[in-house]
């Protein structure tokens, strides 16, 4: 009969442990702590568990399903934050032994704005979360923690400031931002837009190719969207429509690069979403319904809606309806 693996003090470490599975368990240094640990763990095998992983291990057991079940874009994420976690903590870390400060120095970083310390965080969180729906841990060791606010990308564009825009873009980048400006659809879509998904005024994305993955994605074009797309059609009738001056499918790195170089130009921040946000705050302007904006725009619900309407940036706007209210 195996003899029951009780606790034991090694003076070098200046520690009390005990061997559970083939597996060293630190409990401590304090003797009276080290032997409730130690009986906690004989009572909880999930506690035994989480003791004989790392968040190493975790780390990697959770970036395989993520690979498997998530989109490439969201396990590089992953991947970039967890790989930074796991060099900040060390690889032999336990579970057990993560406190909130951990993740506070880990973040605390120049480089990181207030939006990427959010990320990381949730991340992290998440990654422990989905360690206890897969019984590897029977808690969080982190269940509150005060992450930084994510800023919200507060970048809406009057149309002098698109004109001054325009007025250095070049080449293909030109129908590229034009088509986004008349549809408000994501950058991501115009980018990966194909032929097959015209259907006369509309652009419909199969679920499997929208985002969400639930429902079809559909771009109502206007007569002037129309007019973009339709010389594209008879010369590309297969792959992407838009594509740059080297005949490449537009990425996300080669549109942000040109954007930059405008930034520099017209001295106030260019980014191909900001058109987006526009393309909502001027609907709203002109007494567009939210529950209509949130279906031209590909949401679900209306909540999402305030996250575009900036409205408040409209001085002119708000003072005829501050008339409009007062009668």
């Amino acid at each position: 009969m195996p003899r029951e693996p009780k606790p034991y003090y090694r003076k070098a470490q200046k520690r009390w442990v005990c061997t559970i599975n083939g597996q060293r368990v630190t409990l401590g240094p304090n003797k009276q702590q080290a032997f409730e640990k130690y009986h906690a763990l004989m009572l909880d095998q999930q506690s035994v568990r989480a003791e004989l992983c790392t968040l190493y291990e975790l780390t990697q057991s959770y970036l395989d399903w993520v690979q498997d079940n998530r989109k490439k874009v969201t396990y590089d994420k992953h991947k970039h934050y967890l790989k930074s976690f796991i060099q900040a903590v060390g690889k032999t870390m336990k579970p057990s032994a993560l406190k909130p400060h951990h993740l506070t120095t880990w973040t605390n970083k120049d480089s990181w704005s207030s939006t990427s310390r959010n990320d990381a965080i949730t991340i992290v969180q998440r990654m422990l979360n989905w360690s206890i729906d897969q019984g590897y841990l029977s808690s969080s060791p982190i269940p509150r923690i005060k992450k930084p606010k994510a800023k919200r990308r507060e970048i809406v564009y009057t149309p002098e400031q698109w004109k001054q825009i325009k007025s250095h873009a070049i080449g293909p980048l030109i129908p590229f931002l034009d088509f986004i400006w008349a549809t408000g659809c994501r950058p991501k879509e115009a980018r990966t837009m194909e032929a097959r998904h015209i259907h006369d005024d509309l652009v419909i994305f199969p679920p499997d190719e929208s985002k969400g993955e639930t429902d079809s994605r559909v771009i109502f074009m206007t007569p002037q969207a129309q007019a973009i797309i339709k010389p594209l059609l008879s010369e590309r009738p297969t792959g992407p429509l838009f594509l740059n001056s080297d005949q490449n499918p537009w990425t996300k790195d080669s549109i942000k690069c040109r954007l930059t170089r405008i930034t520099k130009k017209v001295g106030f921040r260019v980014i191909a979403y900001g058109a987006r946000h526009s393309y909502a705050t001027n609907a709203l302007i002109r007494s567009v319904d939210t529950v209509s904006l949130s279906h031209l725009m590909g949401h679900k619900d209306t909540r999402m809606i305030n996250n575009y309407a900036h409205l408040a940036q409209n001085v002119d706007f708000l003072r005829q309806q501050a008339r409009n209210a007062a009668g």
